[in-house]
């Protein structure tokens, strides 16, 4: 029995450095962060910026000076998000793409390389979401959920 307390106390000790080395690692991570990676210059491609969650990641870049490329099968939205970019700052260049469309995402890649550049950041936000129960949804609604999303 003895011997079984002065096992656990030797193991209690033994991890004692630990929890402290890690606690002094959180501490210093707490009041000296890490340095944010710049993404001045980089070009963003963020798919689905037209609204919604990508609009608003669109309009995060656009605060840093990226240079945008807005793809949306939503016209006016992309537009509506490109030229918001461009008063905030950034060069943001839109495209209506269809990213179910595999010769559609093809096309305006081969035309994003040539026009702007290569991608360093991809922000893949497009999806497409049914809110009807799944035995109620149609079967060209899941088709498209699984070729967009």
């Amino acid at each position: 029995m003895a011997t079984k307390r002065m096992k656990f106390l030797l193991q209690c000790f033994q991890l004692l450095p630990l929890l402290i080395i890690f606690t002094l690692e959180s501490l210093l991570k707490r009041f000296i962060p890490k340095k944010r990676k710049s993404v001045t210059g980089e070009i963003v491609l963020i798919t689905g910026a037209g609204h919604g969650i990508g609009r608003l990641t669109a309009y995060e870049f656009a605060k840093r000076k990226s240079k945008l490329v807005l793809w949306d099968i939503n016209k006016h939205g992309i537009e509506d998000t490109a030229a918001e970019c461009q008063r905030l700052g950034a060069k943001a260049h839109a495209f209506v793409v269809d990213c179910s469309n595999r010769e559609d995402i093809y096309s305006s890649a081969k035309k994003v390389k040539e026009e702007i550049g290569d991608v360093s950041i991809l922000v893949n936000n497009a999806g497409v979401v049914y809110t009807s129960d799944l035995f109620a949804t149609q079967d060209p609604q899941i088709e498209k959920t699984f070729e967009v999303n």
